[in-house]
């Protein structure tokens, strides 16, 4: 695999924590700020044959809304979203690196739509599978990689940003709900997820001092970069993973469930 190629591969991954994302244009920042927050769905009793359309209906009027916050669930805002720093590591065919990725603003995630959901619950613990599109994510933010290529060592540093289009994913999930000094709060236990993307194009600088081999070889990575994605998140998915588990349940710790499920 080329070295150039790992680079970005390690900097797709690093965003594919937590989706990828990028500053927004001005002109586009109205669209995100002008919903109306509706009223909000009732709770959905775990033991109606409809639940899992209710469900979904509940995450298709709330997501929507994430770009501002729901104060009545005690939701903060998540788009955009800040990640403060992340440490990511590949090792595979003869190819070692590690990428630090940090300070980096994530738009887009309140535009996920919900398209099938199917849960199982059992007493307190549930499993889920959902299948949702999204069709736009964009990211920025620095990176610095250590990489090392049969007898090739590079270590860039720089700026990155991330637009991918017509993003698919099916994610199966499990955990529980569990009683704590205020209330229900969901617990995650653990994250899988297949992803697929349509268009991709990253922009990054510090691969190369030149500016004209930095672009040539930024050039040849987006040709491949949703080949790259495809074979990267699988190949990472134990690191990204628990870092999406972590920061969801520190999300829905706040969260009160009985305003969303009733368990009744």
């Amino acid at each position: 695999m080329h070295s150039s190629l790992v680079i970005t591969l390690l900097i797709v991954c690093g965003c594919a924590a937590f989706g990828f994302a990028a500053t927004i244009p001005p002109e586009e920042q109205e669209e995100y700020n002008s919903q109306q927050i509706p009223t909000l769905v009732a709770p959905c009793n775990v033991n109606d044959e409809g639940r899992d359309e209710c469900i979904k209906n509940e995450f298709l009027t709330i997501i929507p809304l994430l770009n501002r916050g729901i104060p009545e669930l005690n939701m903060e805002t998540v788009d955009p979203y800040f990640f403060k720093k992340g440490i990511f590591r590949y090792a595979n065919d003869g190819v070692q690196g590690g990428l630090l990725v940090k300070n980096m603003n994530i738009y887009g995630i309140s535009r996920i739509h919900v398209r099938d959901f199917i849960s199982n619950f059992t007493e307190n613990n549930f499993i889920v599978k959902l299948n949702a599109t999204l069709p736009k994510i964009q990211a920025s933010g620095q990176f610095k990689a250590d990489v090392k290529f049969g007898g090739l060592r590079l270590v860039p540093k720089g700026l990155f940003n991330i637009t991918i289009d017509n993003i698919k994913a099916s994610i199966l999930t499990d955990g529980a709900v569990q009683e704590t000094e205020v209330g229900r709060r969901v617990q995650l236990n653990k994250l899988d997820a297949d992803i697929s993307v349509g268009h991709a194009r990253i922009a990054a600088n510090g691969i190369f001092s030149d500016t004209n081999l930095n672009a040539m070889i930024l050039n040849l990575v987006n040709e491949n970069l949703p080949e790259i994605i495809r074979v990267g998140i699988p190949a990472t998915r134990d690191q990204w993973a628990p870092i999406i588990v972590e920061h969801l349940n520190g999300f829905f710790a706040k969260v009160p469930i009985d305003k969303l499920i009733s368990f009744a």
